[in-house]
């Protein structure tokens, strides 16, 4: 009897002590058996993209990024980090990179449109390597062409490229979960449209003018900024003819339109005076030289109007991206610079002089 009750004490302990080793592991750890059911308690953190830095004040990173270039760098600016994704996962509504990092404070900096399917690469970064990289040599550079006489140039339609920077404190947590952060993103790349249009009616052949854009700003620093950098042509990397009625008396003219495509790298308001479209005819003879981005400006009123949104003038050239000129030659295929058309709104000139 006696051996027994000592049995039975014995047992009675030993469940005891199991218990208690068991609300210990309960207690240390969420991967114990009782948290099955919920599974582990580890902690994902997620990065999600939005691209709504545009006129439309709609996100359209879906439509337009199709790679994205992720680089985390800690409080000292040493890179720790780096990731990069591309394909038909971008377009999915729940789309978000998984930052394989330790929690702490981290400077994400992303690049997307580098390395698109289909080979083609309109700009390159460094290689960066992990723990000697510094934030400062993450500089993104338009990949150009040089003429025989040394000149630099682009005559490509470039790919999209967008640029986005975020500060995070990425939480540690015991009990797990899931953190998600929105990078937004700016676009750098700019298509601009110019037409000719005689406005007595004459048609224009567009092979007896040259188009081109000049700019110093060929290379971007990690925080999107303009480096120094040397001269820029963008020339057309598309010409065609277009048709366009012109009014003349009581009659409407149809008659032939020049079309020159151009796409340049970012725009910035101290570079007002650098970019400069310049229209010429084959001879060399200049028909038209005007600044770019002043031009560009002439549009920003109607959107501020529009959407009742003020604008810096920065803010509006990082939300165009597309730009469409309209000049008018006379019969002497001069240009009547009295006026011009931005989009589709005839504005007046009072001065357009570059000096």
């Amino acid at each position: 009897m006696r051996m027994k009750t000592f049995i039975q004490k014995k047992a009675m302990c030993m469940l005891m002590l199991t218990m208690v080793m068991l609300s210990l592991g309960i207690l240390t750890s969420c991967d114990s058996m009782v948290y099955d059911y919920e599974g582990d308690c580890s902690v994902t953190y997620r990065l999600k993209f939005r691209y709504d830095m545009n006129l439309k004040w709609a996100d359209a990173f879906a439509n337009e990024v199709k790679s994205v270039n992720v680089y985390a760098f800690d409080e000292k600016g040493v890179l720790v980090w780096q990731k990069a994704e591309r394909g038909a996962a971008l377009a999915s509504a729940d789309y978000a990179m998984t930052l394989d990092l330790p929690a702490g404070k981290y400077q994400l900096i992303a690049w997307c449109g580098l390395d698109n399917e289909g080979g083609k690469q309109s700009f390159s970064v460094p290689v960066m390597t992990v723990g000697t990289s510094r934030m400062e040599e993450l500089q993104c550079a338009l990949k150009r062409n040089r003429a025989t006489t040394g000149e630099a140039y682009s005559n490509e339609m470039l790919d999209f490229l967008f640029h986005g920077t975020l500060n995070v404190d990425l939480p540690s947590n015991d009990d797990g979960g899931s953190y998600e952060y929105t990078m937004p993103l700016t676009k750098d790349t700019n298509h601009v449209r110019i037409i000719l249009q005689h406005l007595s009616g004459q048609n224009v052949n567009v092979d007896d003018f040259t188009f081109r854009i000049e700019d110093e700003n060929g290379l971007m620093n990690y925080d999107n900024s303009l480096k120094e950098d040397e001269n820029i042509i963008y020339h057309a990397w598309k010409t065609q003819s277009g048709a366009a009625g012109v009014i003349i008396g009581n009659e409407t003219v149809n008659c032939t339109t020049a079309i020159a495509d151009i796409t340049v790298a970012r725009m910035t308001t101290d570079h007002a005076r650098k970019m400069v479209l310049t229209i010429a005819r084959k001879n060399g003879e200049v028909v038209a030289r005007v600044p770019v981005i002043d031009y560009a400006l002439l549009a920003k009123d109607y959107y501020e109007e529009a959407y009742g949104h003020k604008m810096s003038d920065q803010e509006f050239l990082d939300r165009e991206d597309e730009y469409e000129m309209t000049f008018f030659l006379d019969e002497r295929d001069n240009w009547l610079s009295s006026y011009i058309m931005i989009h589709s709104w005839r504005v007046v000139l009072n001065n357009v002089d570059l000096d």
